[in-house]
């Protein structure tokens, strides 16, 4: 009857499940060698005329491919045209990795189907056949186990329970059996040794954990850059072709496989594709994927090979400033002083002036690094500006004069370092000596003064830039913009009485915002005493009057 089936031309196709399904239930019971036969033709005009189908349908017989399911995909392999046509639907199956679904049924959830064809490579395996049509796909068929492996720790409890019904006896859950399979893979295809490397870094444990699953990637990752060349090629060329369309389900995983394959001295041109699809990922809303591709452009632009190449992304760098993830603003800083040296000319000029302009916000950044990377970066771009420019940058810089000043008390004292050295930097371009020799000797009060005496028509940016860290999370910086407010009012009035009371008004105002009761209260008791002890104390006219009426000696 199956014979008469397959060998009409009007065959109707939908009905391969059901032919399937019957084959699996009743080989069990068939012993005749006619009947055999006469299946395994079935099997084979089937798999000829409709892989796909077939392929899904026996997955669904049996997701974990049992003896019987073994049987029949043998039958398949036997062939080799047939066998490729079963590997390559298999390795469909295993890169369909759709979101999660509600469906309790097999044939509706192509992430259990997903985790049946990793379990059924794994077993083709282990039988040690078809191994050369295994061989002519193993760079796509490692990457798919790999993504499969962290797709797989995703899986719902229902999920697994779909998966796991027909054999919850199995030792193997269904983490380690896609890891399982990945082992198997390399030691069939003669990689045993960067299998047992793997195992003796920890790396195949790292992957069965949704926590240390990317630093497993990481590890298998750089033992696979100690294969021959050629399929290293491969591999990268394969990871960049994946990511040429962002995928949000492996595409992280991909990622972190090609950024570390990117330290791979043996790669030269196959580099040029991870510069063609960087800019789409440094513009990722995926978490943690814009720092993953700075890194591998950071290590990029310290290869003499490829560190111009570099500088075709310096736009989309220089945009990871204005994002709020201090990591990827660190690693962009660090980045963006590699490129700055490989600029000359009216690019460099244009470019520096451009970075300035964006870095003093990050001068307060929560992140010390932020910090202290971006301070020193403005230095660096103070002394490449030239020509026409010069002027613009002088603005620049006067605008970034006071936060230096205040981070001359930062905690961190390498940002209080970068603070003194960049404000008499500052100083030098300003031609400014004063400033540049009390930068060199940390007079900060000094600092103060001069900057208003100096510049009065900016008192209104000194008191917007103040009040801006009176909200500083670090207390010397508060207090820092405390003392400039009041060093600043005290000299907006000759009288000493007027002047008091406007810095009592400005600050308890000002710090309300910013500081709890306790502390605007104990401030204002401070300011108080002050108040009192200048009211109480006889003005310069009536000292200089009570002089006059003593007699004379």
């Amino acid at each position: 009857m199956v014979e008469v089936l397959v060998a009409d031309p009007a065959f109707p196709m939908g009905q391969v499940l059901n032919i399937v399904w019957a084959i699996y239930r009743n080989l069990p019971f068939i012993r005749a060698v006619v009947a055999l036969n006469s299946l395994e033709r079935a099997l084979l005009v089937l798999m000829h005329k409709q892989p796909s189908m077939v392929v899904a349908s026996l997955l669904q017989c049996s997701p974990t491919c049992t003896c019987v399911a073994m049987r029949m995909w043998k039958v398949t392999l036997s062939k080799p045209q047939v066998a490729e046509k079963v590997l390559q639907e298999l390795l469909s199956r295993l890169m369909n990795q759709s979101p999660c679904k509600t469906s309790t049924s097999t044939g509706d959830n192509p992430r259990v189907l997903s985790l049946a064809a990793a379990r059924t490579v794994s077993e083709i395996l282990l039988q040690r056949i078809c191994l050369r049509e295994v061989e002519a796909i193993f760079p796509q068929l490692f990457l798919a186990l790999l993504f499969q492996v962290s797709f797989t720790t995703e899986l719902t409890v229902q999920e697994v329970h779909i998966f796991w019904r027909e054999h919850q006896e199995d030792l193997l859950g269904p983490i380690r059996s896609v890891v399982q399979s990945m082992r198997v893979l390399l030691c069939s295809m003669g990689f045993e040794s960067q299998a047992l490397a793997i195992e003796a870094q920890g790396g195949w444990d790292a992957l069965l954990s949704s926590q240390t699953h990317l630093m497993g990637v990481r590890i298998v990752a750089r033992e696979m850059m100690k294969t021959p060349r050629p399929l290293l090629s491969t591999i990268f060329c394969h990871l960049a072709e994946l990511l040429s369309v962002e995928e949000p389900t492996w595409g992280m995983i991909a990622m972190v496989f090609l950024v570390e394959m990117l330290g791979c001295t043996s790669l030269s041109e196959e580099l040029d594709r991870a510069l063609e699809i960087f800019p789409m990922y440094l513009q990722s809303q995926c978490l943690g994927m814009p720092s993953l591709v700075l890194r591998g452009l950071l290590r990029l632009s310290e290869r003499p090979d490829t560190a111009r190449k570099t500088l075709v992304l310096l736009p989309y760098v220089m945009e990871q400033l204005q994002g709020a993830d201090s990591d990827a603003s660190a690693i962009a800083l660090s980045l963006l002083s590699n490129l700055l040296r490989l600029l000359e000319g009216k690019t460099l000029s244009l470019t520096a002036l451009a970075l300035a302009e964006k870095l003093q916000p990050l001068f307060s950044d929560e992140s010390s690094t932020v910090r202290e990377l971006s301070i020193r970066l403005f230095r660096n771009t103070m002394g490449v500006v030239v020509d026409a420019k010069k002027k613009k940058m002088k603005e620049v810089v006067w605008g970034s004069l006071l936060p230096l000043l205040f981070h001359l008390h930062d905690e961190d004292k390498n940002v209080a370092k970068a603070s003194q050295e960049t404000l008499s930097s500052a100083g030098q371009f300003l031609k400014w000596r004063q400033l540049a020799q009390l930068g060199e000797t940390v007079q900060a009060w000094r600092i103060s003064e001069c900057l208003l005496a100096r510049n009065r028509s900016r008192a209104k940016e000194y008191l917007r830039q103040s009040q801006s860290y009176l909200r500083s999370p670090q207390e010397p910086l508060r207090r820092e913009a405390v003392r400039f407010i009041v060093l600043q009012d005290a000299g907006r009035d000759t009288s000493l009485l007027v002047s008091s009371l406007a810095t009592q008004a400005l600050l308890i105002l000002s710090l309300r915002k910013a500081e709890s009761r306790f502390n605007v209260q104990r401030l204002s008791f401070r300011l108080l005493r002050a108040w009192t002890r200048w009211h109480s104390a006889p003005s310069e006219d009536s000292a200089q009057a009570e002089r006059k009426q003593q007699p004379q000696p």
